[in-house]
């Protein structure tokens, strides 16, 4: 079966999904078409159209039912919900959702509810997940190549971009690093606790520094939208020595006794490898790359970011009053996580 893909938005990331799914249709015949772009600025959808494919559209009620089979939510993070809802009673069955998932947590869990409604296919576009440098960092973490993960050090840096504006920097930046921390890991932290600074290029959070508590160790946090160069790095501590990972570069690096070892990477780009492998996996009726409860669980921790800022104190995780409330929906996502780290990175 031929998989119908519709691309949600034809902002900058619309753009780029349209774009490398033009690439997977010219390399693997038969995998998927894209039958629809859809964004309320029409002459966008054309532009994207006119490149890449399909027909334009500038409303989700005029896709005939049963149409689309699999679609590529990457609207502002306000309508994820609202779109996949209009998807479903369409008949979408399949779904990609840029990051964040949801706006809150109470959205996140009424699209995990939608998704049991309509058995649905949710995939959450965690995008450093299928970056070939960060793929090879997971499979050595999960081969226990460096021992135990003492400290993980991240720092996500850059100028503004106006697409951003009505996203916390959190949620824009920090949810890469929260996500690579749960993976690394595997658990969800005791504490956290956060310096923020806003109303900088923005009405809301453009600097944070989180720190992330466990029992052996820490995950500090550095994001800002606010340098002027970019910057995505990750420095992590190890019995065996210190890992060094540059997601831009996709360059992975390991020093012990002063020996340092280039580990070898495949460069790719992640969006086409993550869209790749959402296909696959959809069409081949396997699970989620990045299911919904891992995605609930690292946008818990970013409103928890926030959260310790607003309080001006530490925050400690399970004498939150919302803990119990979603407690079920954390350990099934840490469960994921551990079961992403034991299986799934030999996908990308």
């Amino acid at each position: 079966m031929v998989v119908r893909v519709a691309v949600i938005g034809a902002g900058y990331m619309g753009s780029a999904h349209a774009r490398v799914l033009k690439r997977i249709i010219n390399e693997y015949p038969g995998l998927a078409e894209l039958v629809y772009v859809v964004d309320i600025d029409r002459h966008k959808a054309i532009n994207v159209t006119s490149k890449y494919g399909g027909k334009p559209t500038d409303s989700i009620d005029k896709l005939p039912d049963e149409s689309v089979d699999f679609a590529i939510i990457a609207t502002p993070t306000s309508f994820h919900f609202t779109a996949v809802k209009q998807l479903a009673e369409k008949g979408v069955k399949g779904f990609l959702i840029e990051k964040p998932m949801t706006r809150n947590l109470e959205e996140a869990t009424s699209l995990i509810d939608l998704e049991k409604e309509y058995n649905l296919w949710i995939t959450v576009g965690h995008i450093e997940r299928f970056n070939p440098a960060t793929a090879a960092l997971h499979k050595r973490i999960a081969a226990n190549s460096f021992g135990d993960i003492l400290t993980l050090v991240a720092r996500r840096v850059g100028p503004f971009a106006a697409r951003v504006k009505d996203t916390d920097v959190v949620y824009d930046l920090a949810i890469h690093e929260v996500d690579n921390a749960l993976v690394i890991y595997r658990l969800l932290p005791h504490t956290v606790k956060s310096y923020t600074l806003g109303g900088i290029v923005s009405n809301l959070t453009d600097y944070a520094l989180a720190v992330l508590g466990y029992d052996n160790g820490f995950a500090s946090i550095e994001v800002n939208r606010v340098t002027p160069f970019k910057q995505r790095i990750l420095y992590l501590t190890a019995r065996k020595g210190v890992v060094f990972l540059d997601y831009m570069k996709q360059e992975l690096r390991f020093h012990s006794n002063d020996e340092e070892t280039i580990i070898h990477v495949n460069r790719e780009e992640p969006l086409y490898l993550e869209d790749l492998v959402t296909l696959r996996s959809f069409a081949d009726k396997n699970k989620p790359p990045v299911d919904t409860r891992q995605a609930f669980t690292a946008l818990y921790i970013c409103e928890k970011i926030l959260n310790s800022t607003k309080r001006g104190k530490e925050i400690i995780l399970d004498k939150e009053g919302d803990y119990k409330t979603y407690s079920d929906i954390l350990e099934e996502g840490i469960k994921r996580y551990r079961h992403y780290v034991s299986q799934h990175t030999s996908q990308h």
